[in-house]
């Protein structure tokens, strides 16, 4: 009889034991599994969430209120909103650039520290910055402007066959001022010069404004320029566009001649966009790019760019595409430089 308990009894335990650890088996596939899950989320929640959480500061290498100022107020402005953090607006001025350059390489690759450029491959091309295209990340390219060549109404050249002519005849005599020496303004200039067959006196100023008014006091012949900084005086006829450097006309300039009519092969534009230090994480540039194409179409970035007439062409590029053309650009600007210095 008792024999018979013990049996039963350990067959009962026995039972219990499966029971038990069937649940628990079940309760553990669960757990590995949701484990699992939070293991495969959690570093791509952290690199969402993350990011960022307090104010970013926007490294300027001009002066304000030149173009790439204006530029990295308007799209901080969008970006404020966009990222929900503060974004400070520093003017590093110096070198072409190459000191608000340098400085971003000082600072932790964390995304914090965004280098609006206008004039880094050229910087680079120069020496002025040793930082390669390897120590940065290009996040995007939002601008591409339209360049010309400017002159005073009623002054020596009413059209820019006369201006090249003249300059032909007489090299070195024909004045065009631009923003910044050794930096894009001059080296379009240059090229112009190279492509024309003919030698102009190229006067660098410190800001657009200092520029213009020495060109309406007949201080210099001309100025290559855009047509944002110089709308108001367009408008009244004080200042008139010669030619623009594009391959066809411009729609609401219809009566200004390209480049490429006049047989000149040079239709580049300032452009403008953001790189972060080249260490910055992956997840974080893509953040950020993903925050500046939203910027771009914001009504008020529109709103600015149609009043600074960079509208014209289309900015647009994204990480890679920018890339792409900052290592073409280096290449180009450095072959130009060492032509120059021959």
């Amino acid at each position: 009889m008792l024999k018979k308990q013990w049996i039963l009894l350990l067959i009962l335990t026995l039972a219990v034991s499966v029971v038990l650890y069937g649940c628990g088996g079940t309760e553990t596939g669960q757990s590995v599994e949701q484990e699992g899950d939070q293991e495969a989320e959690g570093p791509q929640d952290t690199a969402a969430v993350d990011y960022p959480t307090r104010p970013i500061e926007m490294v300027v290498g001009w002066g304000a209120g030149g173009g790439t100022d204006n530029f990295a107020r308007a799209i901080a402005a969008e970006l404020e909103d966009l990222l929900g953090v503060t974004i400070n607006v520093v003017n590093m001025e110096g070198s072409s650039e190459a000191v608000a350059g340098m400085y971003v390489q000082e600072q932790p690759a964390d995304g914090y520290t965004l280098y609006p450029t206008s004039n880094y491959t050229i910087a680079h091309a120069n020496g002025l910055n040793p930082y390669g295209l390897d120590s940065y990340t290009p996040v995007a390219r939002i601008q591409a402007d339209t360049a010309t060549i400017q002159v005073k109404a009623g002054g020596s050249f009413a059209t820019i066959e006369e201006l090249i002519d003249y300059a032909k005849e007489n090299p070195g005599q024909v004045s065009i001022g631009g923003t910044g020496a050794g930096a894009f303004d001059e080296l379009t200039v240059r090229r112009f010069e190279q492509e024309a067959g003919i030698e102009l006196n190229y006067v660098p100023f410190e800001g657009a404004g200092e520029m213009h008014a020495a060109l309406l006091g007949g201080h210099i012949d001309a100025q290559f320029e855009e047509f944002g900084p110089t709308i108001d005086y367009i408008r009244t006829e004080e200042i008139i566009p010669l030619v623009v450097f594009a391959e066809e006309r411009v729609d609401e300039f219809p009566d200004i001649p390209t480049t490429v009519e006049i047989g000149i092969n040079l239709t580049d534009g300032l452009s403008r966009g953001i790189m972060v230090h080249g260490d910055t994480p992956q997840e974080i540039v893509e953040i950020l790019e993903k925050a500046l194409e939203e910027a771009k179409d914001r009504p008020g970035y529109k709103e600015y760019e149609q009043n600074s007439f960079l509208h014209l062409r289309e900015g647009w590029l994204n990480a890679e595409d920018y890339r792409a053309l900052l290592a073409e650009q280096i290449e180009t600007y450095t072959e130009i430089i060492k032509s120059l210095e021959e």
